[in-house]
């Protein structure tokens, strides 16, 4: 039998959403502008940025693409701080 997730969002993932918060809000952007390029209200931002609401990868390319990001430059962040995480994680099991 597979093991239960802690939690949905990880915190890698919770990294992501943070780093997309900080993007909108540097730029001065609100929730609305950006939901207006999903075709969407205002709330479908808020739950994505309150972790209620899960990004799925096209989602992601699109909010990366309004904020001006390169999608991959905050995933090799994240993965970067995580295997740092790992590898500190793994030498105190030598």
């Amino acid at each position: 039998m597979p093991k239960a997730r802690k939690s949905i969002f990880a915190e890698p993932y919770i990294g992501i959403i943070r780093g997309l918060t900080a993007r909108r809000r540097e730029l001065g952007l609100t929730q609305w502008d950006v939901a207006r390029h999903f075709g969407e209200d205002q709330s479908f931002v808020s739950r994505i940025e309150r972790l209620q609401r899960r990004l799925d990868v096209h989602e992601y390319a699109v909010f990366c693409g309004v904020l001006n990001l390169e999608p991959a430059g905050l995933i090799e962040g994240i993965t970067a701080e995580t295997r740092k995480r790992m590898r500190k994680g793994r030498s105190g099991h030598r």
